[in-house]
């Protein structure tokens, strides 16, 4: 395995390419991108923007190639699994045939991408196992991910209307859109829409809604002093005891000890 941090400083549009031989996994850690291009294995497909915490995962043989605009600075950990470390743990040749997936919020692989940046930055006489579990954690999420028929590469919403959509939810994360007004607002039936959304982000409308909230929890939680009762209320949350065990499940940790965790 190898890890390197990337950091981007003056530079408001940069043209991405990644083409490993190995499968590497990426997590924004600071800025954002917010418009571009992304191309897959030479197929375009639709621009997710980029916040701190979203992945992106190459796996080994495939190609990545676009451009983004968005923050002048930002930083990236781009984690590289080698395709012999997989064949001795999993005791296979190689993994089924992965798909690339740009721009994934999932708080499990970002969780472990954390603990990999936490054990490089204070290595220890366990970090070299502790590192190792975490990657064959990430394989096995993201292998049960596209055995279940998550698929970023055709398909769903036009980017055009993902955009709108998702523009709609983020606004009203406190009290979200029903189905129908989504489904409406891009002209589709209920059915429709549901199975285009899934189809565009790997989610179902109210999982991508909770999954938001808990996001923007994060993301308060690593960037500001608020306790932990506003953060529940500013992220939609109806109570700070739902949204402290429901941030548990998630990231594997109390809304505090992520904090703690985030600031060392």
């Amino acid at each position: 395995m190898r890890a390197d941090l990337v950091k981007r400083t003056g530079l408001a549009r940069q043209e991405t390419l990644l083409a490993p031989m190995h499968h590497a996994v990426m997590i924004n850690l600071k800025g954002e991108a917010r418009t571009g291009e992304d191309f897959v294995d030479g197929q375009r497909v639709s621009f997710t923007p980029r916040r701190p915490g979203s992945i992106v995962f190459v796996p080994a043989l495939s190609e990545w190639r676009g451009w983004d605009e968005g923050d002048r600075t930002g930083s990236y950990l781009l984690v590289t699994i080698h395709r012999t470390f997989i064949a001795k743990s999993f005791e296979i040749d190689d993994l089924p045939d992965l798909k690339p997936v740009i721009g994934l919020r999932d708080p499990m692989i970002e969780a472990s991408l954390k603990l990999v940046a936490d054990e490089l930055a204070n290595p220890d006489p366990i970090s070299t196992m502790m590192v190792e579990s975490q990657a064959i954690q990430m394989i096995i999420h993201l292998v049960r991910l596209q055995l279940l028929g998550f698929d970023t590469t055709k398909g769903g919403l036009s980017g055009f209307d993902l955009r709108r959509v998702v523009a709609t939810i983020d606004g009203r994360l406190a009290d979200p859109p029903s189905l129908s007004e989504l489904a409406g607002e891009v002209g589709l039936s209920r059915r429709q829409f549901f199975r285009a959304f899934k189809q565009s982000t790997g989610k179902t409308p109210h999982t991508y809604v909770l999954d938001q909230r808990l996001d923007r929890a994060a993301d308060l939680l690593r960037t500001s002093t608020l306790s932990a009762t506003d953060i529940a209320f500013e992220s939609g949350f109806g109570s700070s005891s739902h949204f402290t065990a429901t941030f548990k499940k998630a990231f594997g940790s109390s809304p505090l000890e992520f904090r703690r965790t985030w600031r060392r």
